[in-house]
């Protein structure tokens, strides 16, 4: 086995705001009949954001990319995931590697963006590291450490990471349990689009989204807003057609439902119609539904008969995200003709949906700093809300008991 180097945060103190945050998260458990909202700081505090960085974003797994965005040897692209730089790599042997976007030396940021090369150079003084991160030349240091010395010592650190489905995840603690026997249910609802052979467009970021990464989660998971939020251009996949998965506790890393059409290949434009031909393995059961799935904590999916369309979300304070949008359908649809309008009706269409949602959100995230912002009650279709608040609770807890042991430990 690999040896991987393990980055997470420095730990913080639970006091003030955070405490409180955890001594009142019991009330968030149970049924949705039952259940409240998680209090209104969970998605304001600066403090509870930086506990979530270390509970969540450290220590569980966070995806990265799609392998087909990176199909051919050579291929990279440049993350920051909590405030790490990391470069996804397929190497000259054709296998994915997770590494530091970090040069050894001074600092300098490694191969920027997205883009396919045999090496990655330091603009700043030209140390050079192969596509496995080796250091490969370091000029003029011979008079301060052999060459060979600085091989052994100064290569690119690597992490742990773990693909599903096509989708690369890292864990930056190095302790995860493994997140594929995770994932039972919803690998075998998706099995059928087999994402992992779909061939992946070039993702687009939209930056400065002024609300709290888990509203992202909680708008594309919940149904009761669809008829009242996306009137009429959501009719053809209505609230009264979904389907809940029943929480199970050892296949917990996914929350997700499904959506039937009123007819056969729906897509969210404005045709409501799916504008590809559709994946060819799918059944028409399967073409008359979307599948919306959040693999915690920062991939939402929505897979329909032509497409998957995905986002990478990536928190950069309590009330900012980072939105990568990605798109997945098959290769013999991309080499279409007409393919490059078929793509931006695709996504001008997923646009319009987002658009009213980013309203909805800027609005919920001023609400929330209000002084008397509720903690409310649930829906009954809210349902995956109280799901995805049993993903949260269970890994706020364990982090706040790992360091109350570590407190006790030292006494």
């Amino acid at each position: 086995m690999a040896n991987f180097m393990t980055a997470a945060l420095p730990d913080v103190p639970i006091d003030g705001v955070v405490r409180t945050i955890l001594d009142s998260l019991d009330a968030s458990l149970g049924d949705v009949r039952d259940a409240l909202a998680l209090p209104p700081e969970c998605y304001t505090s600066p403090d509870w954001f930086e506990f979530e960085r270390r509970a969540i974003f450290d220590r569980d797994w966070v995806v990265l990319a799609h392998h087909n965005v990176i199909p051919d040897k050579g291929d990279y692209v440049s993350i920051e995931i909590n405030g790490e730089p990391l470069l996804v790599v397929r190497g000259r042997d054709d296998e994915v590697r997770v590494l530091s976007a970090v040069c050894r030396h001074r600092g300098h940021l490694l191969g920027e963006g997205q883009g396919n090369a045999r090496s990655f150079t330091c603009p700043f003084h030209a140390w050079t590291y192969d596509l496995e991160g080796t250091l490969t030349s370091a000029p003029e240091m011979d008079g301060t450490l052999p060459f060979d010395e600085l091989k052994r010592t100064a290569c690119l650190p690597r992490f742990r990471h773990e693909i599903w489905n096509g989708f690369i995840f890292v864990n930056m603690d190095g302790k995860a349990a493994p997140l594929g026997p995770r994932l039972k249910g919803l690998t075998a609802l998706l099995a059928n689009h087999r994402m992992d052979e779909l061939a992946a467009i070039r993702t687009v970021d939209w930056a400065g989204n002024p609300w709290n990464w888990k509203f992202m989660q909680e708008n594309a998971l919940e149904p009761y807003h669809t008829h009242y939020l996306h009137s009429g251009i959501h009719d053809f996949a209505p609230s009264a057609n979904v389907r809940f998965t029943e929480w199970d506790d050892s296949d917990d890393a996914a929350i997700y439902r499904e959506v039937g059409f009123t007819h056969l290949d729906g897509g969210f434009n404005v045709s409501k119609r799916g504008l590809f031909p559709p994946i060819p393995t799918l059944t028409e059961a399967e073409r008359s539904r979307v599948v919306f799935a959040a693999v915690m904590p920062n991939l939402f999916i929505g897979a329909q008969g032509d497409v998957v369309f995905y986002f990478v979300i990536l928190p950069q304070a309590a009330g900012d995200i980072t939105l990568r949008v990605g798109l997945l359908t098959t290769y013999d649809n991309l080499g279409l003709p007409t393919a490059d309008a078929l793509l931006k009706g695709t996504l001008d269409g997923i646009g319009i949906f987002n658009e009213q949602d980013v309203v909805a959100n800027i609005s919920t995230a001023k609400g929330m700093r209000s002084r008397i912002a509720p903690r409310s009650r649930w829906a009954p279709s809210e349902k995956t809300l109280v799901q995805i608040n049993a993903w949260l609770i269970k890994r706020y807890k364990a982090y706040a008991a790992s360091l109350q042991r570590y407190a006790e430990a030292a006494e």
